[in-house]
């Protein structure tokens, strides 16, 4: 990655956005507070995501030639801080894999973006979407707001949380064959075009996941449809 782009690269995954520039992590809009090591561990990580970096490789980005450190525990110090801003869970991980007695990886799918700094939250330029295999991706499928038919407010979250996790494993599970669009570029999209194809055309994405959800005590029904842009048919 050249220095402009290592400097000016943002990136975002699930709910989160980093910021190289400005040195900042944030989730749904938020700050979120991370120290400078695990910031840049997690800036490593973005910047080659699926790729098994080093614990070697790590100890030379994260403290460099002629820098004393207890390396071990701080580097295991660095993860547990960037899990505990991540939410993330070492025995289930959704973002950071530990790969044990090598070093760890970043499985989550990751959308680097261009932005316009003068007002970086409403300026977004949807440049490439990752893949989560190091190769160029093929195809690319964006994973729609779900309607939720109970006419409940409080039933939102669900819907959106289920949404939430399909795209992040179907980024996982599809790593290297699947580019998957990050939520917050779906959701802004939609807003703005009523055909599947238009959506396609901005977007740039081959398919679109779209369902409905409806809660009725403990029980939920879900419809899911794979619908291929172009042709605006269902799979």
């Amino acid at each position: 990655m050249d220095a402009e782009h290592r400097t000016n690269g943002a990136f975002r995954f699930g709910r989160f956005e980093l910021h190289l520039r400005a040195r900042e992590l944030r989730k749904d809009g938020v700050r979120i507070r991370l120290q400078d090591q695990p910031f840049e561990l997690l800036a490593m990580m973005l910047e080659r995501p699926a790729e098994a970096l080093t614990r070697d490789e790590l100890r030379r980005r994260l403290w460099p030639d002629g820098t004393f450190v207890d390396f071990e525990h701080g580097l295991n110090a660095a993860v547990k801080r960037l899990r505990a801003a991540l939410g993330d869970n070492a025995e289930q991980p959704r973002f950071v894999e530990t790969l044990h007695r090598h070093g760890y990886r970043f499985i989550g799918a990751v959308e680097r973006l261009d932005f316009d700094h003068r007002d970086h939250t409403d300026h977004v330029n949807l440049r490439e979407a990752v893949s989560t295999g190091g190769t160029n991706i093929k195809q690319r499928l964006a994973v729609l707001p779900f309607t939720c038919l109970s006419g409940d407010a409080s039933h939102e979250y669900f819907t959106e949380g289920l949404r939430e996790e399909m795209i992040t494993e179907l980024g996982r599970l599809c790593a290297g064959r699947l580019g998957v669009i990050a939520r917050t570029s779906s959701t802004l999209i939609q807003r703005t075009a009523t055909r599947i194809r238009d959506i396609g055309q901005v977007l740039r994405v081959d398919f679109v996941v779209e369902g409905n959800v409806r809660l009725e005590g403990d029980r939920a029904r879900i419809t899911v449809q794979l619908i291929e842009t172009r042709g605006e048919t269902q799979l």
